[in-house]
């Protein structure tokens, strides 16, 4: 049996409903219930349940997001498009730099160069 067939067919995993009922009442509900539906269909949506390595939540996502809401909310770096960007960009890279072990001063710098 396939990890994707466990998921698919277990009887007390939730489904996202079928196809052939009446749509939801509004149109964006209804998309996000047949994105739901294509996702449980194609084996993604439930894979953590089979899969130890998948987290069952995004919360290290949410975390490394919170410095950059935080930051924008007091230095109102993000008054003009231009000023946002280049935020966003240096915080990408200095982000990236500490995720693979790499100083950020160090990267910045040879990224001038």
């Amino acid at each position: 049996m396939s990890t994707d067939s466990r998921v698919r067919h277990s009887p007390c995993v939730w489904t996202p409903y079928s196809t052939d009922r009446r749509p939801l009442k509004t149109p964006g509900n209804e998309r996000l219930r047949l994105g739901l539906l294509k996702q449980y269909r194609q084996g993604r949506l439930l894979r953590f349940l089979v899969d130890p390595d998948i987290p069952p939540t995004n919360n290290a996502a949410e975390r490394s997001l919170r410095s950059v809401v935080i930051a924008r909310k007091v230095s109102q770096c993000s008054k003009n498009a231009l000023g946002a960007q280049t935020y966003m960009r240096i915080k990408s890279t200095v982000e990236t730099a500490r995720l693979r072990g790499q100083d950020p001063v160090d990267v910045l710098i040879n990224l001038r160069r």
